[in-house]
């Protein structure tokens, strides 16, 4: 009786939510990540409730089901728009931009200045695969410790299509072996949060930097 009973109220609980549910239609440009970030939800969460599977490119049109669970969240997106607005005015614009776009370049840029330590994956120091590891798992997406196997998962991207929240790959040894060793978080405006080894720490890098220009090797998407 009483496993009845249980099962009875998690059927009202699961139909209330859908029936309450909010359709989005995806257009060009969207990934699940700043679907996700625009009502309030983890990635995970919404990938789940729609059956997509992890990398899965998000066709424009397709409608996407938002459970009504927002209201359980708008303490956070509270709490991240306080955050930004006490940020430095040189980020202000970065932040508000990212808080439309997604949830990754955010909370990247949260952790600027932290010290580069390496083999550390967070959450207070990072090596460069390591903060990508960090952060992507936070958004319910779990990639390969190393940044060379990292750039073998996910979408590909053409550098002229790069979006917020895409990972960058680097080759950074002197005698350029063409072999991807370094990854940075794509912020737009033509720059990218990385764990440097260089700088010691968590910085903000053009991608037109000559040094970074010319070692590009390629961006990944794991929406």
């Amino acid at each position: 009786m009483k496993k009845t009973i249980l099962f009875t109220a998690s059927l009202m609980f699961t139909s209330t939510i859908f029936a309450n549910a909010e359709i989005y239609k995806v257009k060009r440009g969207d990934t699940l990540t700043a679907i996700a970030h625009k009502y309030h939800l983890k990635s995970s969460d919404l990938r789940r409730a729609n059956n997509i599977a992890l990398g899965e490119k998000l066709s424009i049109g397709r409608k996407i089901t938002i459970p009504e669970q927002r209201n359980s969240r708008q303490g956070l997106a509270s709490n991240l728009t306080l955050n930004a607005s006490t940020a430095s005015t040189k980020s202000d614009s970065f932040i508000s931009e990212s808080l439309k776009a997604a949830a990754l370049p955010f909370n990247a840029q949260k952790k600027l200045g932290h010290r580069y330590v390496w083999g550390a994956t967070g959450p207070n120091t990072f090596d460069c695969s390591g903060l990508t590891t960090y952060l992507l798992k936070s958004e319910g997406i779990t990639l390969p410790r190393r940044a060379i196997e990292q750039f073998q998962k996910g979408i590909k991207i053409a550098r002229a299509e790069l979006q917020k929240g895409d990972l960058i790959f680097f080759d950074t040894s002197r005698r350029k072996n063409k072999i991807v060793n370094h990854v940075g978080i794509y912020i737009g405006d033509n720059k990218f949060i990385h764990a440097s080894s260089a700088k010691h720490k968590v910085v903000i890098t053009s991608l037109s930097h000559p040094f970074y220009s010319a070692r590009f090797m390629g961006a990944r998407r794991y929406s």
